[in-house]
């Protein structure tokens, strides 16, 4: 006989290789939910180590802590039944896996069966797979496990005799724009198929260039969702099995929630690699006006250091709207001039080496260069973080300086385009109207003001084109000649682009890491030689 069952999906933000703090944080909950006299807790996966460990599942040491972890939580696993996910060892295989914990005893352990091995996911390099079923009872239900990709595989695996009457799938699903959309597909088709209602427990939280936006969920044996756990904070989603008599609840699946992944993903950067505060080099331009708000938003105005360092490039204009952006945003902006240090580097150069030349880009990457040694000083005396600034559509065609603005501890904006560097601030505004970035700074023509009366434009085509070619060529990994006939331009001009991404491959791999956001990241994702005589023609 059955009865009520009182469940929670923990939707909580561990940090890998921390596994004091992990495990910790794991009994505190516990210890909550006792008071709450809840019957059953899942955790995401790989909730002990966070996720992804990577190499850290090569060390032993790192696997006896593990174990040593779990027995510290299942000491507190009286009168409560808890599922937890962890790495472990059998046979000397690694597994990705989940054991059910309950008074002081493991009852049992679910071995992942599907390990993804593409763009950011590499589990194949560690783990073996496991190839059983696993349920168990509690209060006379059945409870089935699965972890994170089983369920978008493999779902005919569950569709047997033995069909649990839940089935909770533990997750470490990152964001991207369409990923809860995906989600939610794959579990609804999963759903129509089996009959069988979900429990999704994902994770929350930034590892490096990852950001796990949480959105846990419970879906009815129609697929409906009967309960939805917020995106980006940590969360205890709570609910009684069976779902009786609960109303579909609606869920943000339509929205990108770009902006909340970035302030997550730096504030989570900053703060487990020991940082509290950040200084960023402040021009008067949009991306560094964007990474400014970002910033504030993760961190505190009072944690946010802006650097202008104008030369006799820089319009007045710019350095106006650096001292309204600062103003606004209620940052500390710090004017530090580098004309003279400018022409110290040159007359050095000129009167040594650089005799019987002319101008080129050489001076003008001088400037960021000498930007970017100024503000590695401050970064260094004053441990503060420093931010670079760069997008992905520069980042792309090797519009940035290695060495200079390039530099940086981490790069907000690298998986966003110049294009969607506009539309974040136009939302940042309408969402923020008291502290908003000028419009001034949206409206003018993007410059990196390197030499007079300098455009963009100048050496780029235009964001809207140029992004349209990223696009099809990063995230499709489109030829030329599928571009040029798609966006009907000439197969020169996309040539061109092509070419220059290529190039520009050495750049991209010697700078910061960066907040994920599109399927195809400059990252993990995409692992391009940087020797490469291929043409794409």
């Amino acid at each position: 006989m059955s009865s009520i069952l009182k469940i929670a999906l923990v939707q909580s933000n561990f940090k890998v290789g921390d596994l004091k703090y992990n495990s910790s944080k794991i009994i505190e909950v516990i210890e909550k939910a006792k008071i709450k006299k809840l019957d059953l807790l899942c955790f995401p996966e790989m909730a002990v180590s966070g996720y992804p460990p990577e190499d850290l599942l090569l060390s032993n040491a790192f696997h006896k802590q593990i174990k040593k972890a779990l027995n510290n939580i299942l000491k507190h696993t009286v009168g409560i039944t808890c599922i937890v996910g962890h790495p472990s060892i059998k046979k000397d295989k690694i597994l990705n896996s989940a054991s059910v914990l309950r008074n002081k005893k493991n009852i049992g352990t679910y071995n992942k069966n599907e390990l993804p091995n593409y763009g950011v996911f590499d589990e194949k390099r560690y783990f073996s797979s496991g190839n059983e079923i696993f349920n168990f009872k509690i209060k006379g239900h059945k409870i089935g496990l699965s972890i994170c990709e089983d369920i978008w595989i493999n779902e005919s695996k569950y569709l047997n005799k033995d069909i649990p009457d839940l089935l909770l799938n533990l997750s470490a699903s990152p964001f991207t724009i369409n990923k809860q959309k995906q989600r939610m597909s794959i579990i609804k088709n999963f759903i129509s198929k089996s009959k069988i209602p979900v429990g999704y427990c994902n994770l929350i939280g930034g590892q490096d260039e990852l950001v796990f936006d949480g959105n846990s969920m419970f879906l009815n044996s129609e697929g409906k969702v009967v309960g939805c756990a917020k995106s980006f904070h940590e969360d205890l989603l709570v609910t009684n099995f069976p779902f009786k008599n609960i109303k579909s609840v609606k869920t943000n699946a339509k929205n990108a929630k770009v902006f909340d992944a970035l302030v997550l993903g730096l504030k989570d950067y900053v703060s487990k690699n020991g940082f509290s505060k950040v200084v960023i080099g402040i021009s008067g331009g949009v991306d560094s006006a964007l990474v400014a708000a970002i910033s504030v938003k993760a961190l505190g105005k009072s944690n946010v250091l802006g650097i202008a360092m104008p030369s006799k490039y820089n319009t007045k204009i710019s350095n106006t709207l650096a001292h309204k952006l600062c103003a606004n945003l209620g940052i500390k902006l710090k004017i530090m001039p580098i004309h003279e240090l400018f022409d110290l580097n040159l007359n050095l150069l000129y009167e040594n080496i650089f005799q019987n030349t002319t101008w080129d880009i050489t001076e003008e990457n001088l400037q960021s260069r000498i930007r970017s040694n100024i503000l590695m000083a401050i970064s260094n005396k004053m441990n503060y973080m420093l931010l670079s600034t760069g997008n992905k559509s520069e980042m792309s065609m090797g519009y940035s300086t290695i060495y200079g603005d390039l530099a940086g501890g981490f790069a907000p904006l690298k998986d966003i385009t110049k294009s969607m560097v506009y539309k974040l601030c136009i939302s940042y505004n309408r969402a923020n109207p008291k502290n908003k970035i000028p419009n001034k700074i949206i409206t003018r023509e993007p410059s990196a003001e390197l030499k007079h009366d300098q455009k963009d434009s100048d050496t780029l085509p235009s964001y809207e084109i140029l992004d349209e070619v990223l696009n099809l060529y990063v995230e499709k990994f489109g030829t030329v000649d599928e571009i040029s006939s798609s966006l009907g331009l000439s197969k020169a001009f996309v040539r061109k682009i092509v070419n220059s991404i290529q190039r520009n491959e050495f750049k991209r791999r010697q700078g910061p890491p960066g907040v994920k956001v599109t399927d195809i990241s400059f990252g993990k994702d995409r692992r391009f030689p940087i020797t490469n005589g291929f043409e794409n023609f």
